[in-house]
């Protein structure tokens, strides 16, 4: 029968420090996912599904709160690499990175992937706009500079990157009730997704076409049927509002002593129609 073997000692100071974080983030069942400040004014978002478990994002620049190279992100310092190269030789020709350096900016992207989605369930649309834009931006970095190989591990997903961004676009402009700008996003994003699928057909990524196609276009589409139902909804309701306003303004006339002149108005009309 095989035991569970220790493989290695760890310094008790290690596990005294993670009892006083447990201690201190005492769980809730009720508020899993809190949104925290430092004391040097970073937002932490930290989620802690049961007693025993603790992750915590940051809300910006790396998730893991880490500056490679001294950078927001490892996509920065690459996009910084990118922008050296072509100053010395007057164009991106010849841009090229090690399988390495692209293997830590895809990490990254999932990381950042992690986030949005958690960003997604507590409505903070703004920053799964931001999220997904730089990973978009990644995506098509890769497939520019990288040999397919390595270009696909990240660029099958681009359609479910743009479903997102999307989608973050669009709630973002029904914040402010701008259902127009709404529904243009969802077309925008529809088009880049067929565009998208068009290139898998052409490159011979026919399973990630389809499931672009039948799962993230399809999304879409759906959401731009319901975003037609609520601005109907919302169309009507200010016809509603109107008709209710309107009849508001002459139960105000009637209730500023105005019937006298209000039901002249009439016997006067009533007497023309009677005439004619």
């Amino acid at each position: 029968m095989a035991t569970n073997q220790i493989e290695e000692e760890i310094d008790p100071r290690i596990t005294g420090a993670l009892d006083d974080v447990f201690e201190e983030l005492s769980f809730d069942a009720d508020q899993q996912v809190r949104v925290l400040r430092t004391y040097d004014d970073r937002e932490v978002i930290i989620i802690q599904p049961n007693a025993f478990t603790i992750s915590r994002i940051y809300a910006t620049g790396r998730p893991d709160g880490r500056k490679p190279q001294g950078f927001e992100s490892y996509h920065s310092y690459l996009c910084k690499k990118l922008d050296e190269h072509e100053r010395q030789h007057g164009s991106d020709e010849g841009f090229s990175m090690e399988t390495e350096e692209w293997q830590m900016l895809f990490d990254e992207c999932y990381d950042r992937y992690i986030r949005y989605l958690l960003f997604a369930g507590i409505k903070r649309w703004t920053e799964v706009k931001q999220d997904t834009d730089q990973n978009l931006g990644v995506a098509d970095m890769a497939y520019k500079y990288a040999s397919p190989e390595i270009t696909w591990q990240i660029y099958q997903y681009k359609g479910y990157i743009l479903m997102m961004n999307s989608i973050a676009r669009a709630e973002l402009a029904l914040q402010i009730n701008e259902h127009e700008t709404a529904q243009q996003e969802i077309d925008k994003g529809i088009q880049k997704i067929g565009k998208f699928c068009a290139e898998c057909l052409r490159e011979g990524y026919d399973e990630a076409e389809n499931i672009t196609r039948e799962r993230y276009l399809q999304n879409l589409i759906e959401f731009r049927t319901d975003l037609n139902s609520i601005t109907n909804q919302s169309e009507l309701e200010a016809r509603e509002n109107s008709e209710v306003a309107v009849a508001e303004e002459h139960e105000i006339r009637y209730d500023n002593g105005e019937d006298d002149e209000f039901l002249d108005e009439l016997e006067i009309l009533l007497q023309e129609m009677t005439n004619n």
